[in-house]
């Protein structure tokens, strides 16, 4: 009987320690951005060949990043956000350029080192739908 109980006590606190678990220790802590910051080649097929752009965290917005350089738009020039979840990235539809004329709106998808985009630009004189892979350097 004794050993019925060590071992029934054993048992017990085994699994009340495991139940003490906190939950933080088993959630995964990486932000999913982290897989989609950094400096990637652009192919394109819009008329804009290939290009650089730099992606990097929205410090507004702990769900978003800033595409600069999208469209071969250049540094200085209003950058689109995206909203990453997961190995998604989605382009909602916003202004791009200093002079909020030229919309823009679409979507990606991450496997490994690389995005697969289809997007659409709106200039106010002609509507491009574009398709792009972005490789990372």
């Amino acid at each position: 009987m004794s050993k019925l109980t060590t071992l029934f006590s054993v048992v017990f606190f085994t699994l009340l320690f495991i139940a003490c678990t906190e939950d933080s220790d088993l959630v995964n802590p990486q932000d999913d951005r982290d897989l989609f910051l950094g400096t990637w080649n652009v192919n394109e097929t819009c008329n804009r060949g290939a290009y650089q752009i730099t992606i990097t965290k929205d410090p507004t917005n702990s769900s978003q990043v800033i595409i600069n350089n999208f469209w071969l738009i250049g540094p200085n020039e209003k950058a689109p956000y995206a909203i990453v979840a997961g190995s998604n990235i989605v382009i909602p539809q916003q202004n791009i350029y200093n002079n909020e004329k030229t919309l823009v709106k679409g979507s990606g998808t991450l496997d490994k080192d690389i995005i697969e985009w289809e997007y659409t630009v709106n200039d106010g004189a002609d509507l491009y739908t574009c398709t792009a892979t972005y490789e990372k350097i």
